[in-house]
């Protein structure tokens, strides 16, 4: 799906896995997890572990690890951004980014099949629909993806990043 690096925060970090994930970056975050299994998760699936605990920081032998300093989730995900020397970002079109609840893929879906499933002014009013192929919650455009975009507009202005199309 993608040729971004894959993550696993801990538990001080799930805004931040959150907003990972919606910026299309393959995010593990368990709300409770022994720092031992953090980091045998994130040797054994070779993902780069977000981190806040010095302790942690400290281990030897972690492979890929991001200290994260700061206690915004925005400062945070600048401070990813910047440690994995993303300097241009891909556009993340719906369909190819991730739940943000769950890190499952997005998908593409018929309209019919959400009917019960998105209160009816939003069935009635929109046409596009995507589904965690996980959890199965369904996402469509309305002003929260418009604040979600205000945001990662405003990420990408402060640090200067490039934006290009999606492959």
């Amino acid at each position: 799906m993608s040729d971004l690096p894959c993550l696993i925060a801990d538990v001080m970090l799930g805004s931040l896995a959150k907003w990972l994930r919606i910026l299309g970056f393959d995010t593990l975050y368990f709300r409770t997890i022994e720092d031992s299994e953090l980091v045998r998760t994130a040797k054994q699936q070779q993902r780069v572990l977000l981190t806040r605990d010095t302790g942690i920081a400290r281990r030897k032998g972690l492979g890929s690890l991001i200290l994260i300093a700061s206690d915004d989730t925005f400062q945070q995900v600048k401070e990813v951004l910047a440690a994995l020397n993303a300097r241009s970002l891909k556009v993340i079109l719906p369909g190819q980014s991730r739940c943000a609840e769950c890190n499952g893929e997005l998908h593409f879906v018929d309209k019919k099949s959400v009917a019960d499933d998105v209160p009816e002014h939003v069935f009635l009013a929109l046409n596009s629909f995507f589904r965690c192929g996980n959890c199965g919650k369904v996402y469509w455009d309305g002003s929260h993806k418009q604040h979600i975009d205000e945001k990662i507009r405003k990420i990408i202005e402060e640090t200067h990043w490039a934006i290009s199309e999606s492959d």
